[in-house]
């Protein structure tokens, strides 16, 4: 494959727009029709399917299209990309393994940021990034793809423009205006229906009249979608991401931060004792007149966010003020704390559960807290030692607790809690509220079988909150065919199908 080199002899800001023009008409050649045929694989596989095994596919898609624009463009892949590859693939697994639309729309949204991280990783110099960095250049990235929605259409003027044919290319200008036009026209019609209820009311009619085909619609908004991000993505990273400057490094006045962090400091090494003496020396003792649940609901989200932004101020401040004993010693004090309003946060969270308890809420704010705490540890290594590889160890670290988080179906962990909690009073009747148990995924189909077949009742099938279940689910389990197949889906239709037969 013949290697397009940008970048390397030439920065393209300093091309001439002749010259950029012969490198869009080479680049429209070969990365236009990869960017369709992902397009095309990425539509036919999610469309109106989340959670189906074709989103497997669509990663497979993925990791070849990265790797294909890659040898495209002369890029040596990095050692460390099998990682970043491997987790994505490992994350469209989980996708289909489990019913929880909430981890697969994760799933997707955390493949997606890979996907933009990986040809950050590959194109730019990004040595000694930080995560602000990176989270800031991905940020840059999407934005910088939409700017570059006009690219494709200027490339593919440029590339027949190029074409020494002899012939006219009116019909090639038309075709190219068209192009442009459609996903502009897909735009302003939908802002167009949302900012007036009678032009939107008047459209769906014509549609219905005309039996326009809205589905298909969908299906062409997907498509071009899903050519101009990738098309549009990877020449915004091909033509910048050599520019990109590194960090600035450690030049902020040590002073500045001293008088910054000091006071926080010494209230946050307050509250930590008072946490200490109180919650875990005290034996978790309590103001008079106040309940666990009441102290739990009170406090966890507030810790929660306490420690997410100091976890945010010691990476910034680690990585940008110059070396100091003293701001040293002052950010350990943070960290340390920070531990401390983590253990504290988990303590009130656990206290929330024993008494309202499980739901998906509270297991994410777990796995949050406990993500902190490791990536807080790596802190504290990297103030000790600088030489402490934190970017990877975080990476890691943060991507193997969500792997075994997608990969755990939570939900029967969840529904098997609740259930094994449940209370009964000497009426024999049970006092748990199940409200909560109809919002869960699939996943939790053993469980509430396995507790179901033991209650005894002779028409515990056939009514209540059992059946109310069956019915939330009741999609995922008449779902067919081998596209939107899903492990969790089958295992729920093979234990519940008798109660959901017509």
């Amino acid at each position: 494959m013949e290697e397009i080199m940008i970048g390397r002899e030439m920065n393209p800001k300093e091309m001439i727009p002749e010259e950029e023009n012969q490198e869009g008409a080479k680049i429209f050649g070969k990365l236009a029709g990869a960017s369709l045929l992902y397009a095309l694989v990425y539509t036919g596989c999610m469309f109106e399917n989340v959670m189906g095994l074709a989103s497997v596919l669509w990663v497979a898609a993925s990791v070849w299209y990265v790797r294909f624009v890659f040898r495209m463009f002369g890029e040596k892949e990095r050692r460390d990309n099998g990682i970043v590859l491997g987790m994505m693939v490992l994350l469209g697994i989980s996708t289909v393994l489990t019913g929880n639309e909430w981890i697969g729309w994760m799933n997707d949204l955390i493949i997606f940021v890979l996907l933009v991280g990986i040809l950050l990783h590959n194109f730019a110099q990004d040595a000694g990034w930080n995560f602000g960095k990176y989270l800031a250049e991905i940020v840059a990235a999407v934005c910088g793809a939409v700017c570059f929605i006009g690219k494709p259409f200027a490339d593919g003027g440029a590339f027949y423009r190029s074409k020494k044919t002899g012939e006219s290319h009116a019909g090639w200008y038309v075709l190219i205006g068209i192009c442009a036009a459609v996903p502009c026209l897909m735009v302003l019609v939908l802002l167009l229906m949302s900012a007036d209820m009678v032009f939107a009311d008047l459209l769906v009619r014509f549609a219905g009249v005309f039996r326009f085909p809205v589905k298909l619609f969908r299906i062409l908004l997907m498509l071009v979608f899903g050519f101009l991000s990738s098309y549009c993505g990877v020449r915004y990273v091909q033509k910048h991401a050599a520019d990109i400057k590194p960090s600035a490094g450690k030049t902020a006045e040590p002073l500045i931060a001293i008088a910054f962090t000091a006071p926080i400091a010494v209230l946050y090494l307050l509250f930590s004792a008072i946490q200490i003496v109180y919650l875990f020396i005290g034996n978790m003792q309590l103001p008079v007149g106040v309940t666990y649940a009441e102290y739990a609901r009170r406090g966890f989200f507030q810790l929660l966010f306490v420690c997410v932004l100091n976890l945010a101020a010691v990476l910034s401040i680690q990585s940008y003020f110059k070396e100091n004993r003293v701001l040293k010693a002052l950010l350990l004090a943070i960290s340390g704390c920070t531990l401390i309003m983590t253990a504290s946060s988990a303590c009130r969270m656990l206290l929330y559960i024993r008494a309202y308890q499980l739901t998906f809420l509270r297991v994410s704010v777990l796995v949050a807290l406990l993500v902190i705490a490791l990536l807080m540890a790596g802190v504290i290594a990297k103030i000790m030692k600088p030489q402490f590889p934190l970017f990877r160890y975080g990476f890691v670290l943060a991507g193997a607790v969500y792997l075994v988080f997608a990969f755990s179906h939570v939900d029967y962990f969840i529904a098997a809690y609740n259930l094994t909690r449940i209370s009964w009073e000497a009426s024999g009747e049970e006092t748990v509220d199940y409200s909560y148990l109809y919002t869960l995924s699939t996943d939790a189909a053993p469980a509430i079988e396995k507790y179901a077949g033991k209650s005894g009742a002779a028409e515990y099938r056939k009514q209540g909150w059992y059946r109310l279940y069956c019915e939330a689910n009741k999609e995922a389990l008449n779902e067919t065919g081998v596209r939107t197949y899903n492990v969790s889906h089958a295992v729920a239709k093979q234990l519940l199908m008798e109660d959901n037969r017509e």
